[in-house]
């Protein structure tokens, strides 16, 4: 006979996590169980390119050891593969089993997406969205003396940067015309290209194939050039992984459609994270922890409504620091203002350059701050933050 859970959790990362917090803030004696395809609780993904390669180890970055599940009376169970929601009979079926739930929370995350490259298959290109694929890197890093880095955003950057640390020669492409249009307008997107002095970074290029036989031996693009190297990083995004609820019919897009409480359009069944959609899926750390709260206290009976979430994007490398914070510049329908303080090349004495060093822009729109981008010196981004989204630091 099949077991029945109060909760079942689909996905075991931090909107996870966050979900059966915000069901232990209401009900603190209803079942749960939580379901995860990975073979190790819930850590921070965001740590796999912001820890030095060097040095990073999987146990320091876990989010809650094995014994807050037992305090909190949560079956895990990891290593196990979701096959099918059923929301008729309200049965989750998976590979170690089947079981019934009174309320689903749909937490699966996203997965990288890696374009259909010619050559994307042999065994030296990689990506970074799991622990395990970090610790395939730092294999191969080990016989490797050059590396491309396909994707320019976040992850792309910031893993270029410590391949770097770790003695690699890196090349940087972007597909895009710039740098993170998402997050940059065209000045600052050149401005932080020029900043970058550690690996050359090309933008607006085609890749044609990454060659070798049977390994990695060059990137080449459409125009005819090419970079010969021995790994190759994909960092072209992550899509949602929305296949269970699709085949649910749960309403989706490019993401599962929630509402401000974190409800899909079947009965009891909620979603959160990277997976989920409310207005602009940013597939961050903060909006996953603020939605997988909001459906796990509304899950077990609660209310609650997904609130301001901090949205801005950090790199912070031994070279350059970046921060973006809200809209800089990207609604047609506006009509924006700016101003801009250069501090890049200062005459005044430091003692380490990097620190005195600053590129600030602020977006401004019918007399409101509506975003800010910083290069450098990031002292003034906490200030800007509250000021663009009203959050405050005890609040994120």
């Amino acid at each position: 006979m099949q077991k029945i859970y109060n909760y079942v959790i689909v996905g075991a990362g931090i909107a996870a996590v966050s979900a059966a917090q915000g069901i232990r803030e209401t009900d603190r004696d209803g079942s749960i169980l939580m379901i995860g395809d990975e073979r190790v609780p819930a850590y921070s993904r965001p740590m796999l390119t912001k820890t030095p390669l060097r040095s990073y180890e999987l146990g320091r970055t876990i989010v809650a050891g094995g014994d807050w599940y037992r305090e909190q009376r949560i079956d895990l169970l990891l290593g196990t593969k979701v096959l099918s929601i059923d929301n008729s009979s309200r049965l989750v079926s998976t590979s170690a089993g089947s079981y019934f739930y009174k309320r689903l929370i749909y937490a699966t995350g996203a997965n990288a997406f890696v374009p259909p490259i010619k050559g994307k298959d042999l065994p030296e290109v990689k990506v970074l969205r799991r622990y395990e694929d970090l610790m395939e890197v730092k294999r191969l890093c080990v016989d490797t003396g050059k590396a491309v880095v396909i994707g320019g955003g976040v992850i792309g950057l910031e893993a270029a940067f410590e391949l770097t640390r770790y003695g690699l020669d890196v090349t940087v492409l972007e597909a895009l015309p710039m740098l993170m249009p998402r997050f940059l307008d065209e000045e600052c997107a050149k401005a932080l290209e020029r900043a970058i002095t550690s690996f050359p970074v090309h933008t607006g290029v085609t890749i044609e194939e990454i060659g070798g036989k049977g390994h990695v031996e060059y990137v080449k693009l459409a125009d005819g050039r090419e970079f010969p190297c021995d790994l190759v990083i994909m960092s072209t995004g992550v899509r949602a992984d929305i296949a269970l609820a699709q085949a649910s019919g749960i309403r989706c897009t490019r993401s599962v459609v929630i509402n401000e409480k974190c409800e899909t359009s079947a009965k009891d069944i909620y979603a959160c994270g990277d997976c989920a959609e409310y207005g602009t899926n940013w597939q961050l750390w903060s909006q996953a922890l603020e939605q997988g709260r909001v459906a796990g206290i509304n899950a077990a009976g609660g209310s609650a409504v997904i609130g301001p979430t901090d949205s801005s994007m950090i790199i912070n490398s031994p070279e350059v620091s970046m921060f973006s914070c809200g809209d800089v510049g990207k609604d047609p329908k506006k009509r924006y203002t700016t101003e801009t303080d250069d501090n890049w090349q200062p005459d005044l004495f430091a003692v380490n350059k990097k620190f005195a060093r600053y590129f600030e822009k602020r977006f401004y729109a019918d007399g409101k701050l509506t975003g800010a981008i910083i290069i450098g010196n990031l002292a003034r981004m906490q200030e800007l933050k509250e000021q663009i989204l009203g959050i405050k630091p005890r609040e994120v």
